[in-house]
């Protein structure tokens, strides 16, 4: 959703490198559990007395808000005891609202439960949210089982569970039919570039360059931005990885990392005269308009491929009015170290606060809000549920401008990026590390450092931050 774009381009143009991760010098040390919040057997689910719940959203579009409060209406109509307060849709940017959970936690007036857009890793390490497992085990909708397990692994650190991945973005190669079909090329998914070095090939049938303005393009590596947030995708389609959480060590510098770089570097020189500035100033390439107000490439169709979330299903024609509707989306093909395709993602996690009034029945929410709730949800937002109970549902922006058996095809397809997503957004320190490995992408494709030396510098730093973190 744009919402989540727009995220992006704050986070690029502040430059933030946060000294820490999950939001400044108030979780410094940890914010410290509260006392009596204890599970009380056998009503897990039940609502706490005169319990009315506190639910606080990230600053998302009008649209977002209201359907949030939607959803807590229809809850409050059906479970007995549960009133809301007004869902509170906080103004501002992300990092602001971060910040202001943070000083509900330390001023002891958090909200009961939340969604969030930023890792449960992040908050938990540092006691900043509340575990729940026990409340997951007595759930009716939200036990370990019923989430697919990469998406999951956001949401775990120390052998505990902090959120619930309830929708999330799921990321494949979104390819213009049509384009390639004129070029004849096959068009059907199987037929896709297996291997970076098949869609570096077909890349090269679909750049055009009039002097100095790219005209159009096949593929462009990081659609030509400096996100981070797809990195560890790459990593792993080339065999590699960015954190070992298993052993909370950064692996930035790697070889199979720094073989991917190069792999970027050398295309760039190659396909697009080695000047990222010139491919940047000629359009915008992630389906966006990006900061500058240049349109999307890509509804103009000007640009056959890109890596983009299942988002965009909802915001194709939020922006322009694109030229073609003939999309479709495939594997992301696997890098010259990597052996299978593999995915990401980027969910809405739900999380209950350190020191909330009402966690048990904020729970029992929550669960609602992963199955149930998550209908209506997908209904305005199109974000996939991910929980093994939420319904079927299609996108119907893509129902009404493609028909149904399309839209279930496609949906079918993001069933299975979420069996294959690799694990990302597990750090301790996932913040400073995006914004520190989004310094280093800068750096790289701008040529101001080679590859192998600003990894290995990227390495340091985070490292050196997580271990200070780990330490308290």
């Amino acid at each position: 959703m744009m919402d989540r774009q727009r995220m992006l381009q704050e986070a690029m143009n502040r430059r933030r490198m946060l000294k820490l991760g999950a939001g400044g010098a108030a979780l410094a040390g940890g914010v410290g559990l509260p006392t009596g919040l204890g599970r009380r057997p056998g009503a897990v689910l039940a609502a706490q007395e005169g319990a009315a719940l506190r639910f606080w959203v990230p600053p998302g579009s009008p649209k977002f808000c209201e359907i949030h409060q939607e959803i807590a209406a229809d809850y409050q109509a059906t479970a007995q005891g549960v009133t809301f307060q007004e869902v509170q849709c906080l103004p501002g940017e992300a990092d602001d609202y971060i910040q202001a959970i943070l000083a509900a936690i330390a001023a002891g007036n958090p909200p009961d439960g939340m969604v969030i857009w930023d890792t449960p890793v992040s908050l938990g390490a540092r006691d900043a949210l509340l575990p729940l497992d026990e409340l997951m085990a007595a759930s009716e909708h939200a036990q370990v089982e019923k989430w697919p397990a990469g998406l999951l692994a956001s949401c775990q650190y120390g052998g505990a569970t902090y959120g619930l991945p309830a929708v999330s973005g799921l990321y494949g190669l979104w390819y213009n039919a049509d384009l390639l079909a004129e070029k004849g090329i096959p068009t059907d998914r199987a037929s896709l570039p297996k291997t970076w070095d098949d869609l570096r090939r077909m890349s090269k049938e679909f750049t055009v360059w009039d002097g100095d303005r790219l005209v159009s393009a096949g593929y462009i590596p990081n659609n030509a931005g400096w996100d981070s947030e797809t990195l560890p995708i790459w990593a792993a389609l080339n065999g590699g990885q960015l954190y070992d959480a298993e052993n909370q060590t950064y692996t930035i510098d790697s070889e199979p990392v720094v073989e991917m770089m190069e792999y970027w570097v050398s295309w760039l020189d190659e396909e697009y005269k080695g000047d990222i500035g010139l491919v940047r100033s000629s359009a915008a390439w992630g389906a966006y308009v990006n900061e500058e107000g240049l349109p999307p490439a890509f509804q103009e169709g000007r640009q056959a491929m890109l890596l983009q979330g299942s988002w965009v299903m909802g915001d194709f024609a939020a922006e322009v009015e694109p030229v073609f509707t003939n999309w479709n989306i495939g594997n992301l093909p696997v890098g010259p170290s990597g052996e299978a395709p593999v995915s990401g993602y980027w969910p809405n996690w739900l999380a209950i606060p350190a020191g909330a009034a009402n966690p048990d029945a904020a729970f029992g929410y929550l669960d609602y809000l992963s199955a149930v709730g998550a209908e209506k949800w997908f209904s305005a937002i199109v974000d996939i549920p991910t929980n093994a109970d939420a319904p079927d549902v299609l996108p119907q922006v893509v129902v009404d401008s493609r028909g149904e058996e399309f839209a279930q095809e496609i949906m079918d397809f993001w069933a299975s990026q979420a069996e294959i997503a690799t694990p990302m957004w597990d750090s301790p320190i996932q913040s400073f590390a995006n914004d520190r490995l989004r310094q280093a992408v800068e750096r790289i494709l701008t040529k101001a450092a080679p590859p192998a030396e600003e990894l290995a510098s990227a390495q340091a730093d985070c490292q050196a931050e997580l271990e200070s973190v780990l330490a308290g």
